[in-house]
């Protein structure tokens, strides 16, 4: 990868967009943009999580961005690398703030007990290979409350107190996603994959999940190299991919 990609030029942006993911998917079906280009908006109306759940946010008090990257030396069996890549990212961006935080498997970024921001990636592939790949990510920046029955949302400020300026986190996340991006080009997989598995939510923790509408108890040990979700249980090691397996200590 060359150096030259820089994650934030050019940006896109927009006071209202259905989906920024979305857009940056019609982008790259009908067009060449430059690898590392955002899309930014103020307010999404048609957010999304994991799966297709819904994400919404008030207009800006939330970071709402994807960006396109061109991962074309990664294969298609590798798909989750982008998921370590966006989740260390995101939480060293946070952590320049000085607001420690994990990651709850797969890419949820978590303080304590409660979420302040969801990632999801969207891959195009080609052949045995990911030709784009769509990171979106929903930060919660200026919040002082929440008004949705959402189960666990906290924000950059009601963490620190503080108001922030959402170009400068974007500004501050675009740089974070670029030096990941060039460590996984320079340093491979593996170092990426050993941060992320210490910074696991819950991690060495005995804790209780619902698994096949049975609540068992384990400890997340670590992830394979395809992402699947490492538990102990019962003196063995089990195996999930994601949602096959339910957090109930939230």
């Amino acid at each position: 990868m060359q150096r030259s990609i820089i994650i934030g030029r050019p940006t896109i942006t927009f006071d209202t967009i259905d989906s920024t993911n979305d857009y940056a998917i019609s982008l790259v079906s009908n067009s060449n943009p430059n690898e590392g280009t955002v899309i930014w908006a103020q307010y999404q109306s048609k957010g999304r999580g994991q799966i297709g759940s819904n994400w919404s946010a008030d207009p800006g008090v939330s970071l709402l961005m994807s960006v396109i990257l061109k991962p074309r030396f990664l294969m298609a069996y590798q798909q989750f690398t982008l998921n370590i890549l966006a989740s260390l990212a995101v939480r060293s961006a946070l952590a320049s703030y000085d607001i420690d935080t994990h990651i709850k498997w797969p890419n949820d970024i978590y303080i304590d007990r409660k979420k302040i921001c969801g990632i999801l990636i969207q891959n195009v592939l080609q052949g045995k290979g990911i030709k784009n790949a769509i990171l979106g990510i929903g930060l919660n920046v200026n919040q002082d409350h929440f008004d949705l029955p959402l189960p666990n949302p906290t924000s950059m400020r009601m963490v620190s107190g503080t108001v922030f300026d959402i170009a400068d986190v974007k500004s501050t996340v675009c740089i974070h996603l670029q030096e990941y991006y060039h460590r996984l080009m320079e340093d491979g997989f593996e170092l990426l994959k050993e941060e992320y598995v210490e910074l696991l939510y819950l991690k060495d923790e005995v804790s209780e999940y619902e698994i096949d509408e049975e609540v068992v108890k384990g400890k997340i040990l670590g992830i394979t190299d395809i992402g699947k979700l490492q538990l102990e249980m019962d003196g063995g090691l089990r195996k999930f991919n994601f949602r096959e397996l339910k957090y109930l200590h939230k």
